[in-house]
């Protein structure tokens, strides 16, 4: 067997061997320091944040940056890099820790790895048996139901993995994993549990490949533990523990796997039979250790709800190539069922798919009359959500969710019912009807509840959390979703965390905490390096953008339009026509940045259609339509071109006064448009009065972001008119920002300036281009930003 060594200097680092040798001679390292080496060097390329080394090496994000900066001080004692030069782990400022010293990888054999003939006469042999129930125990599965979007499931199934591929190829060689009996918090007549269980969890280890010892091996080991001066199963290469809970009718059973090298894996899953949820744990387990990487590693004989179980299981481990591989190749005998069928659509609709998902979906009804099949009606009728919501058809995605909550009410199905009232909350949503969908996600949340399903009511309050963005309440927009973080992280839930991201991103932004907005961006970015599975094109490509708004929020504008600029190519103008818009629509802006005009009328050109005047249905992305508008009204002030400005704004002022539900942020950006329109025809007080207005709409709604950005331009117009005292009066209301905003510390060293005060505007200039990064400062002469 082949592996890699990594030389520099006159050290050399073994990372299967788990050995750092220093002139031939070995180094003591602790576990998670040597982790963090390995990491740094493999990762040498670039800078590594410290929230992805604290996931890569501890697997989990309550870890105090405290014990990450002494992990890699006690590193640097040991490479003999402690001094100030940082020769082999440089402190990279608000991005990380970068290996530095020329590496060199050798390839080399690993004369040290046994070979075990019978393990690999079973490797070699048929694969069938991986992955196989126990007939007797198919009915256990039957209350496990369809993943509909992987967000609300009839049990409730998680998982954290902290990947340690020595502890898999010791599996592989041969080396066993260990069941210990299982901890039972249930009543006294449960108690069976605690060695039944361990015995079921061991059967299914066993039909995936996975060596496990016998129940009675284990229970000998139980027996001498007691006089043992070190535990027992310290000599296993996973040692696995099972815990099962009741609470509220619903068994939660968690399997938690430690390797001999530190390497830590959880499963979690929840259902109303604990069986059910003990072999779905199982099962997960197996299948995020990669023990059935194939569909021909399947027996042909499993019924339908175990082959539907593995196609679940693989999605919500993100391993979409092998789900689409189970879905191609299903048995013969399961080929024609309709719940076979209803989870290939909804396959497409979490890849991204919509035209794919309706094709399945309408044809798929043809064969689900409501007076025969009504749960799996509903069911394929809630379905239909995501192909609505992509193509803007909100009121026949209102008129057939209708129908599927109608259904799925007399069903009794609460697991069903609660992801029903969930799409429909959703499409109420984005419709601006956001009293209905409170209504609707309240009862979405008391019925995922009744279903046993946590991850789902955790989904539900981040539903809750987008609507209070919707109505500008960032403040608990931001608690929410930070909440809702850290319990699907706490969990494991990683599939179900890019919802919350986006919450935490978008409130961040909005209270001006530019740092912690780009630091949510550090949990997902790069998409390869944090293992983050996003399945829907239109969702990656989303968090791109959000990326690019998060760098040139921190100043680092160049990388956001390289990384707009590289995106744009990959995005279906057809299909992604918000995001085209929104991410030319940044460029235009940060094209203003630079005071490129020019670059910045031809970026904007390409978000609008013509000249940004056409009027837009109800359907159309409200926030992308006037944000752009806004910024086309910024560059046709900065080009002069009074004609066309004249035109935009009567075109936005139409389109406001049509929204089928207006909003005073609407009205604030309408008002910033007239101010605009006025100051270029010398309407000065009239663009002031405007200004006026909309800065005390803005201090109403609360929310720091758009308080800044209005009163930046308020302050600039008093302080062209010659109204000093006002523009001081603004600032000082600004203050509050000076030193998380450029725009604030600049409009500082405007008033000083005015004030003839030289060092104090020299220091708030200081400050704001610190805080500008690698933007270009206004020179002191420029039009209101408004």
């Amino acid at each position: 067997m082949k592996k890699i060594v990594y030389c520099f200097g006159d050290f050399r680092l073994d990372p299967l061997a788990r050995e750092l040798l220093r002139g031939g001679e070995p180094l003591i390292l602790a576990a998670s320091a040597f982790d963090c080496l390995v990491y740094l060097i493999e990762h040498r390329e670039r800078p590594v944040g410290k929230d992805e080394l604290v996931s890569a090496v501890w697997g989990r994000s309550d870890v105090s940056g405290n014990l990450v900066a002494q992990t890699i001080m006690r590193l640097r004692r040991q490479l003999a890099d402690a001094g100030d030069g940082q020769h082999c782990i440089k402190t990279i400022s608000r991005a990380g820790y970068r290996w530095l010293p020329d590496t060199i990888e050798h390839e080399v054999s690993d004369a040290s790895t046994p070979v075990n003939p019978v393990a690999a006469e079973q490797e070699n042999a048929a694969v069938g048996a991986r992955g196989r129930f126990s007939r007797k125990n198919a009915a256990w599965l039957a209350c496990l139901g369809i993943v509909l979007m992987a967000l609300l499931v009839a049990g409730r199934v998680v998982w954290h993995s902290h990947r340690h591929e020595a502890s898999l190829l010791m599996l592989r060689s041969g080396q066993t994993a260990i069941v210990l009996p299982a901890e039972v918090s249930a009543p006294q007549d449960w108690n069976w549990l605690r060695f039944g269980l361990m015995e079921l969890v061991s059967q299914q280890l066993r039909a995936d490949r996975i060596p496990t010892e016998s129940s009675r091996t284990v229970l000998s080991l139980v027996d001498q533990s007691a006089n043992a001066t070190a535990s027992p199963s310290s000599s296993f290469a996973l040692v696995l523990a099972p815990k099962v809970t009741l609470a509220g009718g619903v068994w939660t059973v968690q399997l938690d796997a430690k390797g001999k090298d530190n390497g830590h894996w959880q499963v979690e899953s929840s259902s109303t039979d604990v069986l059910t949820a003990a072999h779905a744990a199982s099962v997960l387990l197996s299948m995020q250790w990669g023990m059935a990487k194939s569909s021909s590693a399947l027996p042909n004989d499993l019924s339908l709800q175990e082959y539907l179980l593995r196609i679940d299981a693989a999605e919500l481990a993100g391993h979409q190539e092998l789900e689409r591989e189970l879905l191609d190749n299903a048995p013969p005998s399961l080929r024609k069922a309709p719940e076979l069928a209803l989870a290939e659509a909804n396959f497409h609709c979490h890849m991204g798919e919509p035209e794919a998902c309706e094709q399945r979906l309408t044809k798929l009804l043809q064969r689900l009359p409501a007076d025969k099949q009504p749960l799996l009606r509903g069911k394929a009728l809630t379905g239909f959500w995501y192909v609505y919501y992509r193509q803007r058809r909100f009121a026949e995605g209102d008129a057939v969710l209708d129908e599927a909550v109608s259904l799925l009410r007399e069903q009794k199905d609460a697991g069903a019912l609660a992801t029903a009232y969930h799409a429909r909350a959703l499409l109420k949503t984005y419709e601006g009807k956001f009293d209905q969908a409170i209504s609707d996600l309240g009862l979405a949340y008391v019925n995922a509840g009744l279903a046993g399903d946590t991850v789902g009511q955790v989904c539900v309050e981040q539903a809750m959390a987008d609507v209070a963005m919707d109505r500008g309440q960032y403040r608990q927009a931001l608690a929410l979703a930070q909440r809702d973080y850290e319990r699907l992280q706490r969990m494991g839930a990683r599939k179900f965390l890019v919802l919350p991201l986006q919450g935490l991103i978008a409130s961040q932004k909005a209270l001006l905490q530019y740092a912690a907005e780009l630091d949510a961006t550090d949990r997902y970015w790069p998409f390869e390096r944090t293992h983050l599975q996003v399945g829907d094109p239109y969702l990656r490509h989303a968090l791109v953008i959000w990326r690019a708004v998060a760098l040139a929020d921190n100043g680092r504008t160049g990388e956001a339009a390289v990384l707009l600029k590289d995106l744009l190519p990959q995005l279906n103008e057809k299909e992604e026509t918000v995001l085209v818009a929104w991410a030319c629509s940044l460029l235009s802006q940060l094209a203003l940045d630079r005071d490129d005009v020019p670059a910045a009328q031809a970026w904007i050109s390409k978000a609008l259609v013509g000249d940004g005047l056409q009027e837009l249905d109800q359907d159309t992305d409200s926030a992308s339509y006037i944000e752009a508008n806004l910024v086309n009204i910024h560059v046709l002030v900065r080009g002069g071109k009074l004609p066309q400005l004249k035109r935009a704004v009567v075109a936005m002022q139409s389109w406001v006064e049509h929204a089928p539900r207006r909003t005073a942020w609407m009205d604030i950006m309408l008002m910033r448009a007239k101010a605009a329109e006025a100051w270029s025809e010398g309407h000065r007080a009239s663009a002031r009065e405007q200004l006026k207005l909309a800065m005390d709409q803005a201090e109403l709604l609360g929310v720091p972001g758009l308080i800044v950005s209005v009163g930046q331009g308020y302050a600039i117009a008093c302080l062209e008119t010659g109204d000093t005292d006002q523009a001081m009066a603004i600032v000082g209301r600004l203050s509050t920002w000076n030193r998380l905003d450029w725009r604030v510390a600049w409009l500082e060293a405007r008033i000083y300036r005015t004030l003839g005060q030289a060092s104090a505007a020299d220091s708030a200039l200081r400050k704001a281009q610190q805080l500008a990064g690698d933007r270009v400062l206004p020179l002191d002469k420029v039009p209101p930003f408004f």
